[in-house]
């Protein structure tokens, strides 16, 4: 299962970044997130990063992070039994401001049982993501 969601926004990719690491402040522009609880308090996000996060109708997960590009990229998983998550958060700098892509996919041999229960559902969360993401970073370069 694949999903993807694309978005240009006037905002540097710096403030863009500095917003989208800070993963504890998720909720102060996504109603996709209910909490997210870093396990490493104090230190900076970065691989190997782990934090718990719970979204509307969805179990709490624990999400580690597999893959980090300072100011550019991260990705992060979660497992379940028989489902393994991974999003995909990108940034790419336009003559703008900056492109934000998400991806997320699951792989597994219960990822077609996921696909077929939660397909709709991650789709509007990506699409509520990206949104708020950019209405959010906008009104901070606004600022």
């Amino acid at each position: 299962m694949f999903h993807r969601e694309r978005v240009e926004m006037a905002a540097a990719p710096e403030a863009v970044w500095a917003v989208l690491v800070d993963v504890q402040g998720w909720r102060k522009w996504t109603a996709s997130v209910e909490l997210i609880r870093r396990r490493e308090q104090g230190r900076p996000f970065a691989l190997g990063s782990e934090a718990w996060v719970k979204q509307p109708r969805l179990p709490g997960a624990l999400w580690r992070v597999t893959g980090y590009e300072a100011g550019r990229a991260f990705t992060w998983e979660s497992r379940s039994p028989g489902v393994r998550t991974v999003a995909d958060h990108q940034l790419r700098p336009t003559a703008t401001g900056t492109e934000l892509i998400l991806e997320l996919r699951q792989e597994g041999f219960l990822a077609p049982l996921a696909r077929l229960l939660l397909g709709r559902l991650i789709r509007r969360y990506l699409a509520m993501e990206a949104a708020g993401l950019k209405a959010y970073c906008e009104g901070l370069a606004r600022t």
